[in-house]
């Protein structure tokens, strides 16, 4: 039982670092597109992502990743399960990020709710994977 509680313990620590690397994995993009910095922008994409941007824009990731339509805005809430987390901010925009061997990467930017069925799909993403 004792172990149960340690190991309780321990993954609330890591619960608070995962949410503070996911913000500034999500900020550190949306700051990268809006300066202009594309290699930095992909180096924040996981790498299905930014294997799909290059598919859709037909030219290189940092090419293309900064001129992606985003609102941005400041982090407002992060969300972390296990591997997976999701990014709201302030204009009403979500990312989404899996945890892989990379660390934290983007792998959904630009995204909205989709009015008419949440159930079956909440949002809709400038760039997904």
């Amino acid at each position: 039982m004792a172990v149960v509680v340690v190991l309780l313990g321990a993954s609330g620590c890591g619960r608070s670092e995962d949410e503070a690397t996911v913000r500034t994995v999500a900020g550190g993009f949306l700051d990268a597109v809006e300066s202009g910095d594309g290699d930095q922008a992909c180096a924040d994409l996981s790498p299905t992502t930014r294997g799909e941007l290059e598919s859709q824009e037909q030219r290189p990731c940092r090419e293309a990743v900064t001129e992606l339509e985003l609102e941005g805005g400041s982090v407002a809430r992060v969300q972390v399960y296990l591997l997976n987390a999701m990014v709201e901010f302030s204009s009403g925009e979500a990312a989404f990020l899996d945890q892989g061997k990379e660390g934290w990467r983007l792998s959904a930017v630009g995204c909205k709710p989709h009015g008419d069925k949440p159930a079956d799909q909440p949002f809709d993403c400038e760039l997904e994977s």
